[in-house]
């Protein structure tokens, strides 16, 4: 198991713990089951549900994870990134500070950016706001590029 402790500025910290598959030096990778009490909508679309999996892969040098979610019949949905600062170890685990954007991309390489809202809203770091602004930029760029998600967990999921 390895423990995941997520801080949003300005509202709380979550801390939960996960399946650990991969733990390095570049990245944890772990495994786990969606608890929620209603779906997440993207556009109007239920995408993700109670039940469905998720493997997360945070990077220790990415400004970004990359969440891989499979339907309950292990049918892949889609891929999620929250921009995040890069996580620092902490016993058992790591944390990282959320910085509200995030982006969903859909199997056929169609996104959406969730959360501007709040991001505009928020009292981030100057620093954190200008990267957080870089890096959303660097992902689109990189799923219009075909480069999305990372070959490490392209060749992760395949395995």
């Amino acid at each position: 198991m390895v423990k995941v402790r997520y801080h949003r500025p300005g509202k709380d910290t979550r801390e939960w713990e996960q399946r650990c598959l991969v733990d390095d030096d570049e990245m944890v990778v772990s495994s786990f089951v969606f608890r929620l009490p209603d779906p997440f909508i993207v556009d109007d679309v239920e995408v993700i549900k109670d039940g469905y999996h998720g493997i997360l892969f945070d990077f220790f040098d990415r400004w970004y994870n990359v969440v891989t979610i499979y339907d309950g019949e292990k049918k892949f949905v889609g891929y999620y990134s929250d921009i995040r600062t890069p996580p620092e170890r902490i016993p058992g685990g790591y944390r990282a500070t959320d910085l509200a954007l995030d982006l969903w991309v859909t199997p056929d390489g169609m996104y959406t950016v969730l959360d501007r809202d709040e991001f505009d809203a928020a009292s981030f770091e100057k620093n954190h706001r200008k990267k957080a602004e870089e890096t959303l930029s660097k992902l689109i760029e990189m799923v219009i590029d075909g480069r999305y998600p990372p070959k490490v967990v392209w060749d992760f999921c395949i395995r």
